[in-house]
């Protein structure tokens, strides 16, 4: 008996003695690796400062990265600096908790990250290292204010908390944040206020994912306040039961996407609209062409490109990028957009298509008809004549930047009247018990706008 006491006092000695140090090496190694894995989407990044003292039960880590801003932002951007301060704890009180799979280590982390355009609150997240390489992270902030600058707006929150799944594969994840409110604030006040914020996303492997964002109600102060345009304090944009869903998924270097918009109660100053959806949908999209696009609009947007080039470069790489999409079968579609009014739906569609068929231009064709032989186009909108000529008049007053000015709203509703029986006298609209419509079609060399046919081709453009 006393022979198996003292081996059991020894063997419990003896895991005390080398099991923190070992799995507390192990423990480092998962903290590491859960570094690569969150810096990934940042190649450029400049490493700052990366410490981590290992101790007994209690392991201490820093990390500061700075992150470049891209040079050829508009206006110029400062740079991302990261923060994160950790404390690790491995050893028997993290080992034997009921927990499976069982922990190797316990991370505890104060996360700030400076430099946005907007004032962002430090986090506290809490990770779970696991045996089986998986890791479960929580993330948590009492409410607060951050303050507002000369460089980046300031942010008013209530507690947040959250969490997010990481697999042992490194490839899953799966995450949730919950706000009760929130607030955008600038030097004159509150810009944009969210309340009962809820975001999921599960993204089970690379190729697939969705994601959903569900706010209760969004309010956005007058323009003015940001912009100056009109009195602080004027009538703003309120929606209620806001809502973003998104699927997608990538096979054979083709991407299919669908984000859908909806909202229960959509109130501006001049109109209250019931339910409504807007869905986008894209489908078999050549994901290496799509990342060469962007880095072409990247470059034209840079500044560095001179006027009198952007033309040929445009040309060009919609010469090096479209037959590939066309090649694919890439479609894009807005379909559908259903939105309740007082006065009847609003309701639209509009689906477009690259022709694998269609003969490229002649490089280097600047001819817009020529560029857009290559799409077949079908749509359709519909919509109360009321609304209709509601929504010409906000155009009409926001250019005249006098929203407040009753002549001003007046002159926008005299055009948008005009507006109206002009394109109807011209037959680009048809009208019909109160209700206004027209149709669009293009394809075979031919725009087609509620039956009026319009070749697309000079005479004498080569195909």
């Amino acid at each position: 008996m006393k022979r198996l006491l003292g081996g059991s006092i020894f063997a419990i000695a003896l895991v005390l003695a080398l099991g923190p140090p070992a799995l507390g090496h192990v423990a480092k190694v998962g903290y590491r690796d859960l570094l690569v894995d969150l810096l990934a989407g940042a190649p450029d990044r400049e490493i700052l400062q990366n410490s981590y003292h290992q101790g007994w039960f209690v392991s201490s880590a820093a990390l500061e990265v700075l992150i470049p801003a891209d040079p050829a932002a508009r206006p110029p951007a400062a740079p991302t600096r990261i923060r994160l301060d950790s404390r690790i704890q491995q050893g028997p009180g993290i080992w034997f908790t009921p927990r499976f799979p069982p922990l190797l280590g316990r991370v505890q982390t104060r996360a700030e990250i400076q430099g946005l355009p907007l004032a962002l609150p430090a986090l506290m997240v809490q990770t779970d290292l696991q045996v089986d390489g998986s890791a479960l992270m929580r993330l948590q902030a009492p409410a607060g204010e951050t303050a507002v600058t000369a460089e980046a707006l300031g942010l008013r929150h209530g507690e947040i908390s959250g969490e997010v799944r990481l697999a042992s594969d490194r490839e899953a994840i799966s995450g949730r944040l919950v706000l009760t409110d929130l607030a955008v604030l600038a030097t004159t006040g509150p810009l944009v206020r969210l309340s009962e914020l809820g975001l999921e996303a599960d993204l089970p492997s690379a190729a697939v994912g969705t994601g959903r964002l569900d706010v209760a109600r969004i309010e956005v102060d007058g323009m003015a306040s940001a912009s100056g345009s009109a009195p602080i304090g004027a009538p703003g944009i309120r929606v209620d039961g806001f809502g973003i869903r998104m699927v997608r998924a990538t096979r054979d270097g083709r991407l299919d996407a669908r984000l859908s918009f909806s909202a229960t109660e959509l109130s501006t100053p001049r109109q209250t609209y019931g339910p409504s959806e807007i869905v986008l949908a894209a489908e078999r999209l050549d994901t290496e062409a799509l990342g060469d696009l962007a880095e072409g609009m990247r470059l034209l947007g840079s500044g560095r490109i001179s006027q009198e080039m952007r033309g040929l470069i445009t040309a060009g790489l919609m010469a090096r990028l479209l037959p590939r999409l066309a090649a694919s079968g890439a479609r894009l579609a807005v379909d559908p957009v259903r939105i309740q009014t007082p006065e009847g739906p609003a309701m639209g569609r509009l689906e477009l298509q690259l022709d694998p068929d269609a003969p490229l231009p002649r490089w280097p064709s600047l001819e817009v008809g020529d560029w857009l032989g290559l799409f077949q186009v079908d749509g359709d909108l519909s919509a109360p004549e009321a609304v209709a000529l509601s929504w010409l008049e906000r155009l009409g007053a926001e250019h005249s930047l006098s929203l407040s000015d009753p002549q001003a709203i007046e002159a926008a509703h005299e055009e948008a009247v005009a507006l109206l029986m002009a394109w109807t006298r011209g037959g680009w609209i048809s009208r019909q018990n109160g209700r206004v419509a027209s149709a669009v079609r293009l394809g075979d060399g031919l725009l087609t706008v509620n039956g009026k046919t319009l070749p697309i081709r000079s005479p004498g453009t080569h195909r």
